[in-house]
């Protein structure tokens, strides 16, 4: 198995359990104390119209676990390529709790989207994350009007 040109210690297969422990067990659990040890001084996260940090990214796993108690991150298909890990994710869960100013609706929601995550000295230093916040708000049944 190749090793990354960064971190030669670090294996692809090691890479891809970094980057599914930030994607499923920070996410399904909600504890964000997980990403001190999983995310590197400095991580940036890159979105279709921003970057984030990680006390960002806490606040949006608590701010999501809240809207959606039972959320739940799967893992559909997963490739490594030296210190980068491609991610194709599943989210689903219900909508019991505060999301945005929008009533609850007790839906069901199910999003998918992709993450390539770069693994430096065995933690993710850097995200771009794709999905479509129009998917979720449809499942919710209302129309995003930030995308409209």
């Amino acid at each position: 198995m190749a090793t990354t040109a960064i971190d030669s210690e670090l294996s692809e297969t090691d890479a891809a359990s970094i980057a599914r422990q930030v994607l499923v067990d920070a996410w399904n659990t909600g504890d964000v104390a997980l990403l001190d040890a999983l995310l590197c001084d400095g991580y940036v996260r890159h979105g279709r119209t921003d970057e984030s940090d990680r006390e960002h990214i806490k606040h949006t796993i608590s701010t999501a676990r809240v809207a959606f108690p039972d959320l739940h991150t799967s893992v559909e298909h997963q490739v490594a390529d030296g210190d980068i890990v491609a991610t194709h994710w599943r989210c689903v869960g219900t909508h019991e709790g505060t999301f945005h100013d929008l009533p609850i609706t007790h839906r069901r929601v199910s999003i998918e989207g992709m993450t390539f995550s770069r693994i430096r000295d065995g933690k993710v230093a850097e995200e771009w994350e794709s999905w479509s916040s129009a998917d979720l708000f449809a499942s919710l049944g209302v129309t995003n009007l930030w995308e409209a």
